[in-house]
């Protein structure tokens, strides 16, 4: 194992040695706390999109792609949406869009589950390395009654036909009003050497692996405390562990004005002077850092030239 042995807030990419196993371990404190902190949200809503946030982080990890990749959740219940982003370069955010009264109805008197919050819902996973002159990907699977866990466990076998284990916790402290969140990812290499003996090695290999993933407590993979090469080598010490440079996470916004003039710019010059407040200008609140734009008429008048009615 290496000497790095950050606490929270990192992707740790890792490999079980004597298995054709893959993973990462991911631990989110400052980074989650910010989203779900500075928001506000019902607990039910913080604890979806925490649980959203972690597992965006060690999928990303298994990627090879520049620019972005999300996790997004869409349905007719009362949470409308929500999104975590991450960067190949570990910057995060996250937000999501809901009907306080109908949260709060779906509850009553236990934590409502993934079907009460969504409804009939939707997932899809997204690469958009456009910035970097790539292209889009997108996966979409259908949440039904399924657990966010599931419902991910599903894709891959599905969709990528990439056997997969998953362990994630998300905590709030309610003392000091803190959350973090931590996650452990499995996931399966292609094999080597003969079919038949390698296939019955793998088969071995992983429904061990698999038992050990679910020793994983709620505790381990949220304390702070506990580095996550700790972790590692305390879950899979016999097979042995090789983990690789981390990668640091953290909060940060894309957004900036040209982004939002250009998100104004896919309305019309009609709808643009509808949006106007009575001193004739326009402000805009990013969703997910809360940072305000405002447009005054010079600023509309540039935006709207050339831009049909």
């Amino acid at each position: 194992m290496s000497d790095l042995r950050p606490i929270s807030d990192v992707l740790r990419p890792f490999q079980i040695e004597r298995t054709q196993l893959r993973g990462r371990a991911v631990r989110l404190g400052a980074v989650v706390d910010h989203v779900l902190g500075s928001h506000g949200y019902p607990e039910p809503v913080s604890l979806l999109l925490g649980e959203l946030m972690v597992l965006a982080a060690g999928f990303a990890g298994g990627l090879k792609f520049e620019g972005m990749f999300s996790l997004q959740l869409r349905g007719d219940g009362p949470v409308g949406m929500m999104v975590a982003d991450v960067t190949n370069s570990g910057a995060m955010r996250g937000h999501a869009s809901f009907d306080a009264a109908a949260v709060a109805a779906a509850g009553g008197e236990a934590m409502p589950g993934l079907e009460c919050l969504l409804g009939k819902g939707l997932m899809a996973l997204t690469v958009d390395q456009t910035a970097h002159g790539g292209q889009v990907y997108q996966g979409i699977v259908e949440l039904g009654r399924r657990s966010l866990q599931d419902a991910m466990l599903a894709y891959f076998q599905q969709s990528e036909q990439v056997p997969t284990g998953i362990r994630s916790a998300i905590h709030h402290d309610p003392v000091h009003e803190t959350w973090c969140a931590g996650a452990v990812i499995v996931q399966a290499m292609p094999g080597e050497g003969p079919a038949d003996i390698a296939s019955a090695r793998r088969d071995d290999d992983w429904r061990r692996t698999m038992l050990l993933l679910q020793t994983l407590t709620d505790h381990e993979l949220v304390n702070k405390s506990l580095p996550l090469d700790d972790l590692l080598i305390r879950l899979f010490h016999e097979d042995g562990v090789r983990a690789f440079p981390p990668l640091t996470l953290a909060f940060e916004c894309s957004c900036n004005v040209d982004r939002v003039k250009n998100m104004l710019r896919q309305f019309g010059a009609t709808e643009i002077e509808d949006m106007r407040d009575n001193d004739g200008r326009i402000t805009v609140t990013c969703e997910f850092c809360s940072k305000i734009y405002r447009f005054d008429d010079q600023n509309l008048s540039d935006i709207m030239r050339g831009l049909p009615n």
